[in-house]
């Protein structure tokens, strides 16, 4: 043992490991067994203590390394385990590292055999011999195909001994997994495509050693080249930066796709599906205890390759973009896994269910913290890059705009207070084709209340709305919390933002994500990490220098992003998004124009914690227009209406009039004054303590403290140092979210029985955040939400709780049109309301006239739907005005009162709600309705000008001729009919024709009849227009037929009708009619051999030379075949018994019925010679297959005779029938019949009758001969000498076995092929070969 060669486990990995080596699997128990340079090391290790058996599980036990002259120099504890699989125990080891070095574990105590030994055990002992074979194999290992099989071949060496047996053994990955012995010479082990599966994914080798047949050890084992069997990884990791260029995962097969199928029947292709997986556990999240990786399993991330493609390089593009956090280990890395789920093949089993290793991902992290930007108060401006600075001037802005991505936030602000500072009172935000809208910049307004019957003027309450103006996606999300005191955006990028609702004002908070980083316009910056360029200007590259805390209203820079009046996303102005704006999911799949199916490392919903904690909070939950706009069809007939005027802006640009603030403040604090007072504010906020710590350094302190003054020196309102205190708190949770050192480790134990270290997100800053409106003073702030003392309820403890809430109108005036809405539920606006489970609507039911609205007694209730504080829903029940696009049909008008509780029981007074129809009603907000004049009333219900009554479309409204019933239809013209000239009919054919009017209204039924008797009465006409007619003579009638619609408007129409003579020639037919002239058809000559207009012209029917050996001779309507010698049938197509020349001694054969003639003559002697001999031979009676198929038959004194019927039928050879047993009576009259398996039995025919018993006849005595004869001997036979006749006998009988013997080697038996003859001629076939051989003897 070298230096260079000893063992050392101090770098071992802590985890489960099981030994496999011929010495053996178990770590040694004995020290004994052990010297101190076992194990090719010098400090070997081995276990003290007993192995365990399967029932114990895990158990504790010592591993202890030898010292000098000792069994345990060191010691430490190891995990064992005892496992069974397969029927096979071994036992399995938790190893961490050896403390020193060079320190190993040791396991087994078998050794290997003495040099020239060998044995079982792979050279091991025990059992090692002298007696095996010393051969070298060599082996190889390919793949290769088989068919549709993949296989592995092991190609080896082997001397050609026979008393030899080679032993193969596939392993993959140290195991055997199929073994094979083979003791017939062969050089080669095929492993099958269903035991490579066994191998799959693993390295594969073949193991070949030999054994003597007679017994004794193995030789040597010899181990193959490696080869891997399935999916090769060339992209081991894969590293990429959020927001950067793509990357690709790429995969080799090392084995083809094969196919059991072919492809028009299962296509031959793999799907493979990818997972996502997370291991660098020290940057884990959790947000609020729940566990939060980068990455996330996607369903839907499928790529399907063919066979062509499978054959190459397999690639998956992979990119990474933000995950909203600073996150990653101190080099700004992440450590991720893509996996990949089994393979699916319905036509490969190879690759079906194959499992692809996983492919590490890293991931560079690109995220910032402290990037907030927001507008508050008066309002006081934070950029995204940290620039503060005031605009007190009123208008639309552009607050922030993505330079790329249709995204975008616009605030509307006026100006308050005495008029020399500015508020926001809307915000509108735009992502995709949605905009989400909110609106306190309206004013007030004058509002008729029908309960009082008075006037008053309301301050018009916050509106809000989602507007869509194009094809929306799902992952834009408007969320509503605190009863509509705070609104959340979630945007498809990542980016977020936060609305407070304060009163008469609005604080507007925007988080953005790296794929805002260096993307973004507007008041908010450039967001590029340069504070000192966020004054860009709109469209220019002009910038204003902001002082930190400046005012700027009216600069160059906010003018810029200022919108005038109608471009504004209030007014709907907005370029069109191309597609809906979709979040991307974090490590999805995505169909990239330019790389086809796309891996994407992406942010989502789930994996920004602050935003998770934000949307986990109380009360947090989608907008309702949002959750109902995308329940409903995409339609404008819907339920969700607005007031213009709530969303209305005084567009006025004229300058302020009052003077800038000054000091002292109007409440005479100074400005040193206003200083401490806001610094005391944040001070004392609960979230001081962590905050002052976060955000130490940070200018955003100063900022807020800053804008808290300017708010105080304005209006000397010292409630402005809320505001403060939240800008601290949304610029501090920021920092505290965004980087994960404020994280707290819950140092989590995982599987193993190690901590990970995991994070769990800051989400008890929320229990330090600050109340809303500082619960107005009646109430407590814990966590973050408002306890009310007793007698106040809601957000902010602002609501009395023994109040009901206030109603003040229904929107449009309270009037409902149901050819604009449904009219199923309305919008209630008022003040007041709370988000609770007594929400409710009362409903009480009134009638409307020209005399005003009479109120019906009772009312029902219904849960109310809440939207915001100062708007609900109640949904109506179903209204007698309603619309019917069929029939339309309309019924009066109808009121509703309607009233809402908080609690159900103290409910406001009612506001008036009226369903009617404005086609024919004239209806207004005091509650009036009154009938329109152009309109009827029929039955108790109104019906605009024109509308047709219910079921029939001849009776409709016309006020001009009566308003109180169903008048006929006005405009109803008669049916045109369609131009048709003479039709032409054929003498004993029938006409068969469809008289044709279009309807100019467009009805679809129309109904025909004769005006007066048919010139014939075979004529007739059905409703439906067919007009039938067989003429029998030449004639010309004249018909009149009517066509009238179902309003009895009708028009008439004479056609002219000429019985003629079919003009086709030769058999050819008419069709059912012509127009004008008989000679306008084209006749039908299918059959008859003529073709042309009228079946005149002669087809040639040579012209596709039909005559196989012969000559095609053209006739009228046909053709003849005039064949050559030795060719007969119809198309020369079948061979004469003399094709052959099956005379003897080159005799002249002529074909004769029956049989040949040959003339056979001397050598040289003409064919006219007396000298020559003319004979007769017939021929085979079998040759013409007489007998049913697969029957026999053989002949006796020139006569056939067919052999039984096959199996399950009955007849006499010739003719056979399915036998179905004796059920079908088969047998004679009077004959017994026996079912037996296969068919039946006759018994004997009856006394005086002969016959098989199923067919009798009566027996004259006469013994008939069995068979037909198939040759009548000729009449007369020429005269010969003795001795020629002799001869002639002897030529004869030669001529009978050489025909038979030249039929078998030309491949027929007369005309059957030889094939066919075997199945029903075995004995003749035999017989025929035999004679062939015989044949070739006298030859």
């Amino acid at each position: 043992m070298s230096a260079g060669n000893v063992r050392c486990d101090s770098g071992l990995r802590t985890q489960w490991y099981r030994f496999v080596s011929p010495a053996g699997g178990e770590i040694p128990t004995n020290c004994s067994l052990l010297a101190p340079t076992s194990c090719s090391t010098i400090g070997p290790v081995w276990m003290k203590g007993t192995l365990p058996t399967p029932t114990d599980g895990e158990v504790t036990r010592q591993a202890c390394r030898i010292g000098v002259g000792v069994c345990e120099g060191n010691c430490w504890d190891i995990r064992v385990k005892s496992c069974v699989r397969d029927g096979v125990s071994y036992y399995v080891y938790l190893l961490p590292p050896t403390p020193g070095c060079p320190e190993a574990y040791c396991a087994g105590t078998e050794v290997p055999c003495p040099a020239g030994q060998s044995s079982e055990n792979y050279g091991f002992t025990p059992g090692c011999s002298e007696n095996f074979p010393n051969i070298t194999t060599n082996p190889q290992l390919t793949s290769s195909s088989m068919q549709s099989e993949v296989v592995l071949l092991c190609d080896f060496d082997r001397p050609s001994w026979d008393n030899l047996t080679m032993e193969v053994n596939w392993v993959a990955g140290n195991e055997i997994f199929h073994h094979v012995s083979l003791t017939k010479g062969e050089r080669q082990a095929v492993l099958r495509q269903n035991e490579l599966r066994l191998g799959m994914g693993k390295t594969i080798t073949c193991r070949v050693r030999g054994r003597f047949k007679s017994g004794g050890a193995p030789g040597e084992t010899e181990v193959s080249n490696e080869f891997f069997a399935g999916i090769k990884i060339l992209t081991e990791i894969v590293e990429v930066e959020e927001n950067g260029d793509e990357k690709y995962i790429q995969l080799q097969p090392t084995l083809p796709l094969l196919c059991l199928y072919p492809e028009s029947i299962i296509p031959c292709k793999i799907s493979v599906q990818v997972e996502f997986k997370d291991v660098d556990y020290a940057a884990d999240r959790q947000c609020q205890g729940n566990s939060v990786p980068d990455l996330q399993s996607s369903q839907n991330c499928v790529k399907v390759f063919t066979k062509d493609e499978w054959n190459g390089i397999l690639e998956f593009p992979v990119k990474a973009t933000r995950d909203l956090m600073k996150d990653g280990r101190s080099n700004g890395l992440r450590y991720l896994k893509v996996g990949f789920r089994p393979m699916s093949s319905l036509n490969s089993p190879l690759w079906d269910g194959y499992q692809v290793d996983d492919v590490d991902v890293l991931t560079h992290d690109q995220d910032r913290e402290g990037t907030v930007c927001s507008s508050t108060g008066d309002p006081h401006y934070r950029s995204f890059d940290g620039k503060r600075f005031h605009v007190y001037q009123p208008g639309t802005f552009v607050l922030y705009r993505h330079k790329t991505l249709p995204i975008e936030v616009q605030t509307r602000m006026k100006m308050c207070h005495a008029g020399n500072v500015a508020c926001n009172c809307g915000v509108s935000v735009r992502s995709g084709n949605e905009v989400f809208i909110l609106n306190k910049c309206s004013g007030s307004r004058d509002t008729f209340h029908w309960y009082t019957g008075g006037v008053i003027r309301r301050g018009l309450p916050l509106a809000m709305r989602v507007d869509r103006h194009g094809a929306v996606g799902d992952d834009t999300r408007f969320y509503i919390a605190d009863g509509g005191q705070k609104y959340f955006v979630y945007f498809p990028t990542g980016s977020w933002m936060k609305i407070d609702v304060r009163g008469y004002y609005m604080n507007v908070y925007i988080y953005p994500s790296t794929d805002d980083f260096d993307k973004t316009v507007g008041l908010c910056g450039t967001f590029d990490g340069d504070k000192e360029n966020d004054g860009l200007h709109f469209g220019t590259t002009a910038t204003d220098t902001i002082r930190d805390g400046a005012v700027i209203s009216h600069t160059a820079f906010v003018n810029s992003w200022k919108l005038p009046e109608g471009q504004t996303l209030v007014e709907g102005v907005l370029p069109p998004a191309p597609l809906p704006l979709d979040e991307r999911l974090y490590c999805t799949c995505k169909d990239d124009p330019a790389l086809g199916q796309t891996v994407v490392c992406d942010s989502t919903l789930a994996y920004n914690c602050r935003w998770e904690d934000e949307k986990r909070r109380a009360g947090v939950r989608p907008v309702p227009d949002q959750r109902n706009a995308r329940k409903r069809r995409s339609t404008s007939y819907n339920d969700e209406v607005y007031d213009d005027d709530m969303f209305a802006f005084d567009y006025d640009d004229s300058l302020p009039t009052a003077p800038p603030p000054s000091w002292p403040a109007p409440n005479g604090m100074t400005e040193a004054e206003a200083t401490a007072y806001c610094h005391g504010a944040l001070l004392n906020s609960p979230a001081w303590a962590v905050c002052s710590s976060a955000m130490k350094g940070s200018a955003d302190i100063e900022g807020a403290v800053e804008g808290c003054v300017a708010d105080i020196q304005a209006t000397g309102d010292t409630s402005w140092a809320d505001v403060a205190v939240t800008s601290m708190e949304e610029s501090c949770s920021d920092i505290l979210y965004k980087n994960t050192s404020f994280w707290t480790n819950n140092k989590n134990e995982t599987n193993n029985g190690t901590t990970n270290g995991t994070l769990a997100a800051p989400s008890f800053f929320f229990d330090t955040v600050s109340c809303p409106g500082n619960c107005s003073q009646q109430g407590v702030c814990e966590k973050g939400k408002c306890v009310c003392e007793k007698g106040f309820e809601g957000p902010s403890c602002s609501i009395e709780t023994d109040k009901p809430p206030d109603a003040f109108f229904i929107p449009k005036e309270g009037l409902c049109d149901i050819n604009t809405r449904p009219c199923e539920r309305t919008p209630v606006i008022g003040q007041n309301f709370l988000e609770s489970e007594n929400l409710t609507c009362s409903l009480q039911s009134a009638t409307v006239d020209e005399n005003g609205v009479h109120v019906i007694d009772g009312n029902i209730t219904v849960e109310a739907e809440f939207e915001n504080f100062a708007r609900v829903v109640c949904p109506l029940p179903r209204s007698r005005v309603r619309r019917s696009a069929a029939a339309r049909h309309r019924t009066t008008a109808e009121a509703t009162l309607v009233s809402i509780s908080n609690d159900g029981v103290r409910f406001s007074p009612p506001v008036l709600l009226i369903t009617y129809d404005a086609v024919c009603q004239d209806c207004n907000v005091t509650g009036f309705c009154v009938l329109k004049n152009n309109s009827c009333e029929i039955d108790g219900t109104c019906y605009a000008s024109g509308d047709t009554q219910i079921g029939n479309w001849c009776k409709q409204c016309v006020p001009s001729v009566n308003v109180s019933t169903w008048s006929d239809r006005q405009d109803n013209a008669p049916p045109v009919f369609e131009p048709t000239g003479n039709i032409i009919a054929f003498i004993n054919n029938q006409l068969d024709f469809t008289v044709k009017a279009e309807d100019p209204e467009n009805r679809p039924h129309l109904s025909y009849s004769l005006v007066g008797a048919p010139p014939d009465p075979d004529l007739s006409l059905t409703s439906a227009g067919q007009l039938k007619w067989t003429p029998k003579q030449n004639s010309t009638v004249v018909v009149n037929v009517m066509a009238a619609d179902a309003c009895g408007a009708s028009s008439t129409e004479s056609l002219t009708i000429m019985a003629r003579d079919c003009p086709c020639r030769h058999g050819g037919s008419c069709p059912s009619f012509a127009l004008d002239s008989p000679d306008n058809i084209n006749c039908t000559c299918n059959g008859t051999g003529f073709t042309g207009q009228m079946c005149v012209v002669d087809v040639d029917e040579c012209l596709d030379n039909p005559c196989d050996h012969g000559v095609c001779n053209n006739t009228v309507g046909g053709f003849l075949c005039q064949c050559e010698q030795y060719y007969t049938g119809p198309l020369c197509d079948q061979e004469t018994p003399c094709f052959s020349n099956p005379c003897p001694d080159n005799g002249t054969c002529a074909d004769i019925p029956g049989a040949i003639q040959c003339t056979i003559c001397p050598d040289g002697s003409p064919v006219d010679s007396s000298l020559c001999v003319v004979i007769e031979i017939p021929l085979d009676p079998c040759s013409s297959n007489p007998c049913y198929p697969d029957v026999t038959c053989d002949v006796v004194d020139d006569v056939y005779t067919c052999g039984p019927c096959p199996a399950g039928m009955t007849g006499d050879g010739v003719n056979c029938v399915e036998d179905v047993g004796c059920s079908s009576k088969p047998c004679y009259p009077e004959v017994t019949c026996t079912d037996v398996p296969g068919g039946h039995e006759c018994g004997d025919c009856p006394h005086g009758m002969t016959g098989d018993g199923k067919n009798c006849t009566e027996d004259t005595g006469v013994t008939d001969q069995q068979g037909s004869s198939w040759y009548q001997q000729p009449a007369y036979i020429a005269l010969l000498s003795v001795g020629a006749v002799v001869v002639a006998a002897a030529l004869i009988g030669v001529a009978v076995w050489r025909v038979k013997a030249h039929n078998v080697i030309r491949g027929k038996v007369g005309d059957l092929p030889l094939e066919e003859r075997r199945k029903s001629d075995g004995p003749q076939d035999l017989h025929v070969e035999e004679m062939s051989d015989q044949d070739n003897e006298h030859e």
